[in-house]
Formats: structure tokens, C-alpha cells, sequence
């Protein structure tokens, strides 16, 4: 069995601000009171414009793109703010905590008796889905949040993460798809999905997940191992043996899937029951 190694494709961007401004207006016309009169009609103008721009928000439609805008809560824009804030960190070798998460997930990868290698270069990093011999610059797609969350999986599903990286279960292809690489798609497009980087969810997906952080703390973290778990269920009951070249396939249909549960559940339990889990979500340790 053969692991292909793929460039990651993804870079996350902060999506600029929703915009609540009206349609294009006109110049205003020359009134018969000159300069006073210009002023006074344009200040109405902008008076009615705010006017009406704030009705928009209030009924959750933005004038311009008539995408909804949900509302809120104060606990919800705390979460919402450290989880974005959190997704912008990139992967720094010269911090400590970077570092120890690199270790951890070394450790987690390929045993605790295994030596970290000198300089954290090693071939070993290929056999789990790296791109060269060091893992460092395949995080640039989704930040040190990617490796935060691989990590994240081997220590609350160790027995899970394991099976899925030496692609254990079922059939499997001659061509599997890279497990770490893998790994930094699904951070950057559950990022994507839940609306992490945006001021507010347009979407019904964004303002569950709002709902969900609000309750746990560490949802995003449970919803990447689920989504993890999905894509590889969806890998091995694809229709004929799937290659790498069927993985955008495969990862549309695991997000279509995972957007489907997901808008629909109340708890997170309720969204590993849709996606074909038990139901039963223990979350041990962090690292």
C-alpha cells in the first residue's frame, strides 16, 4: 500500500466584513438653496441610508449579497473570537509550545520509546503523510490549529487515530490518501464550514456551531475527530478502489454529509449519531 504525498492547496484568509450598505445612490440634485441645501439633502440621504441598513441587520438580511445574519449571543462572540484568533497563530519553531505539540504528535505517531529526531527532520514524517521530511511548512494551509488537532485525535481517540493512520480498517487502496495531509484539509475547511474566521454566521451550519462552542468548549476539536472518522468511512465505501485522484470527490460528499448533520443537531452527540457514531463522545485529555 502506497501513500501519495499532495501540495495543500489551501491557505486560510480572514473574510472581509459583511457589508450592510444600500444600493448605489445618486449625486445628489442642485437644490435653490445652494451649498446649505446640498448639505442638508446629502445628510438626509446618509440619515435614511443608516436607517435602512440598520432595519437589514435587524431582520438578518445583508442589502447587498441577501445572505442572512444571525444574531449572537455575548458568550457565543467570546468562543467564536478565540477559536478565530486561535486559527491565525502559524506554526513557529521557535516557541516552546509549538514545538512540544510537534513532539507530542511524533510520540503519538510512531510510539513514545521513538526518538524525536535532531532538528524535528526525519523520513518517518512521510510514512504518516507529510509532504517532505518535516511536517513545518505543510501547516502554512491551516496554521498550528492543523496540528493542535491531529494531536487533539491521538490523544482522545488514540485507538481511532491510529487505525486510520496506518489505514488499519477495511479495504484499502494501493493509493491511499496521506493522513496528515488530510488532516490540514479538513482544519482549514471545518474552519471554512463553521464560519470561524467571519463577525457573525450567514449560514444555518455557522450559528449551530456557535451553539455547540458555546456548550463545550472544545467543539471544533470534537467535530474535526468526527469529520476525521466520516472521511474515512466515506473513502472505504466508495464505489470501486478510490485513489488519491478521487479524494476532492470523496471530501465534498464528507462535507455535504457532515453540513447535513450538523445543521440539524442540537448537541454534539446528535451530530456523531447522524454520521454514523455511536453517540458516545468522552473527550480524556488535552496534551
Amino acid at each position: 500500500m502506497k501513500t501519495l504525498s499532495v501540495r495543500s492547496r489551501c491557505v486560510a484568509r480572514m473574510p472581509s466584513s459583511p457589508s450592510t450598505s444600500g444600493a448605489r445612490r445618486r449625486a445628489p440634485r442642485s437644490c435653490g438653496g445652494g451649498g446649505n441645501g446640498k448639505s442638508f439633502l446629502r445628510e438626509l440621504r446618509e440619515l435614511l441610508s443608516a436607517v435602512v441598513a440598520q432595519i437589514a441587520v435587524t431582520l438578518g438580511i445583508s442589502a447587498r449579497n441577501q445572505q442572512p445574519i444571525y444574531a449572537l449571543n455575548d458568550e457565543q462572540k467570546k468562543r467564536l473570537h478565540a477559536l478565530a484568533m486561535r486559527s491565525l497563530v502559524q506554526y513557529d519553531d521557535s516557541k516552546i509550545e509549538h514545538t512540544d505539540a510537534l513532539r507530542a504528535l511524533w510520540s503519538l505517531a510512531f510510539g513514545r520509546d521513538a526518538e524525536f529526531p535532531r532538528g524535528a527532520k526525519s523520513e518517518r514524517w512521510k510514512d504518516m503523510g507529510w509532504q517532505s521530511t518535516s511536517p513545518q511548512t505543510d501547516f502554512r494551509g491551516a496554521g498550528f490549529m492543523a496540528l493542535e488537532n491531529l494531536v487533539w485525535f491521538g490523544v482522545n481517540r488514540p485507538e481511532t487515530f491510529k487505525a486510520i493512520k496506518d489505514k488499519a480498517h477495511g479495504r484499502r487502496s494501493e493509493f491511499e490518501y496521506p493522513f496528515a495531509v488530510a488532516g490540514v484539509n479538513l482544519t482549514f475547511n471545518l474552519l471554512e464550514m463553521c464560519e470561524v474566521q467571519k463577525e457573525a454566521p450567514t449560514t444555518a451550519v455557522g450559528m449551530v456551531f456557535a451553539q455547540l462552542l458555546e456548550k463545550e468548549e472544545h467543539a471544533f476539536e470534537i467535530l474535526y475527530m468526527l469529520i476525521f472518522e466520516a472521511l474515512d468511512r466515506e473513502w472505504l465505501a466508495f464505489s470501486g478502489a478510490a485513489t488519491y485522484m478521487d479524494f476532492p470527490k470523496i471530501l465534498k460528499s464528507t462535507k455535504e454529509k457532515f453540513a447535513s448533520a450538523l445543521q440539524d443537531a442540537r448537541t454534539l452527540e446528535e451530530v456523531g449519531a447522524c454520521l454514523n457514531e455511536n453517540g458516545k463522545l468522552h473527550v480524556t485529555k488535552s496534551y
